[in-house]
């Protein structure tokens, strides 16, 4: 009976045809890939425009060139880089994850403090240049070393040093916020004083 079951339930499968969800494996990463296409009015998307105002990248907006090196695409399945080792180097500078684990690599896992004593893989990404709560999303705040003028760029830190460097950035936000609250509140009693000297004029 349970063979008889089985193989009855297998031919039910075949008759209902070949399955129709999601592929899996190589041809569903294909399939899930989203490239980068202009629009219908052929103006170019926010990313390709980040791109092409990377200080990193050689792409100046050319169809049919690398987005990364600007060479030309000679594969016809590649749309956006010419290689892996383009996408790899883009991801490296320009996604969190894969910057974070680059930045940490460089430094060995080791803290770059130089006369820090903390013990390996202790060590945390710091943005030199303060996000300010602006986020940690694709973009060119992730690269892994400053610009021409010295901004930006990741460093490695243990987590006592990064603590003390995100406690002083916090201080200083909290200080601005309380500057402005203040100017704020003393512009708002100059505006109410002479709303009162000037109802007191009237009323004389």
């Amino acid at each position: 009976m349970r063979r008889a079951r089985r193989r009855s339930a297998s031919v039910r499968k075949r008759r209902r045809g070949p399955r129709r969800g999601p592929r899996r494996g190589v041809a569903a990463k294909r399939a899930r890939r989203t490239p980068v296409r202009r629009t219908a009015g052929g103006e170019m998307s926010a990313l390709e425009r980040e791109r092409i105002t990377c200080a990193l990248s050689a792409w100046r907006g050319e169809p049919g060139k690398c987005q990364w090196c600007n060479s030309e695409i000679e594969s016809p399945r590649r749309r956006t880089w010419c290689s892996n080792a383009c996408s790899r180097a883009w991801q490296r500078n320009h996604i969190w994850r894969f910057a974070r684990a680059a930045a940490k690599r460089r430094a060995k896992y080791y803290c770059e403090r130089p006369s820090c004593t903390a013990e390996r893989r202790d060590c945390e990404v710091n943005h030199k240049a303060a996000r300010n709560g602006g986020g940690y999303g694709p973009g060119c705040h992730h690269h892994l070393d400053p610009d021409q003028n010295g901004l930006g760029g990741l460093e490695v830190l243990c987590r006592a040093h990064h603590r003390e460097i995100t406690t002083a950035q916090a201080k200083e936000r909290a200080a601005k916020r309380r500057a402005v609250r203040e100017s704020a509140a003393k512009e708002t009693g100059a505006d109410s004083a002479s709303a009162k000297d000037s109802s007191s004029s009237t009323e004389r």
